[in-house]
C-alpha cells in the first residue's frame, strides 16, 4: 500500500473507527479531507513544500476541502526532528499571519508525550503510519467544538480509552 492509502485507512479505520476525534467523521464523509505526499527528503525542502501546502489550503473553499493531511514519507524519522519542524512550520504560521486561519495537529510513528512513558498505549492517539501534519481550518475546529460538549476532555477519554484495550489485548 502507499503512504497515502495507509494514512487513509489509518484515519478511517483508527482515528474515526475508534472515534478518537468525533470531528473527522463528518468531513471524511463529505469528502473534504485531502492527503498530500511530500516529495522531498530534506527538512528545508520539506519545510517550504508544507509552506506552500497551507497557501494551497487557504485558496481552495472550505466548503470542498476543509482538512489536508501532509504526509512526509521520507525523512522526518526521528520524533524529536520532527517536534523541531513543527514547531518551524507554527512560526512559519504566526509570522505570516495564516496562524488566525490555520492551526497543526502532529502524528507520528514513535509520537510519545512528554509526560507518559514509551510503552504507553495512551502514546498511540497521535500514532500515525507516517510522520503527518495536519493543517486544519481554525474556523471549522472553533465550529466543531461549539457543538461537541466536554471537547476538553477528548484527550483524557482517548487515552484511557487506549490503555484498556491494550489491557483486554485488542491492540
Amino acid at each position: 500500500m502507499s503512504p497515502v492509502e495507509d494514512t487513509r485507512r489509518w484515519v478511517e479505520d483508527f482515528v474515526v473507527g475508534l472515534g478518537l476525534c468525533p470531528f473527522a467523521a463528518p468531513v471524511l464523509s463529505a469528502g473534504q479531507v485531502v492527503y498530500q505526499l511530500c516529495p522531498e527528503v530534506e527538512a528545508e525542502a520539506a519545510f517550504y513544500w508544507a509552506g506552500a501546502q497551507v497557501q494551497w489550503l487557504l485558496d481552495q473553499s472550505p466548503a470542498v476541502v476543509d482538512t489536508s493531511l501532509l504526509i512526509f514519507p521520507d525523512g522526518l524519522d526521528d520524533f524529536e526532528d520532527f517536534l523541531d519542524f513543527e514547531e518551524e512550520l507554527e512560526q512559519l504560521l504566526d509570522q505570516s499571519g495564516a496562524a488566525e486561519l490555520i492551526q497543526l495537529a502532529h502524528f507520528h510513528p514513535r509520537y510519545r508525550f512528554a509526560d507518559v512513558p514509551a510503552d504507553d498505549p495512551a502514546n498511540a492517539t497521535n500514532r500515525a503510519p507516517y510522520p503527518t501534519v495536519q493543517l486544519l481550518r481554525v474556523d471549522s475546529v472553533a465550529k466543531a467544538l461549539a457543538r461537541y460538549p466536554g471537547a476538553a476532555s477528548i484527550p483524557d477519554r482517548n487515552m484511557a480509552l487506549l490503555r484498556q484495550r491494550a489491557s483486554e489485548g485488542k491492540d
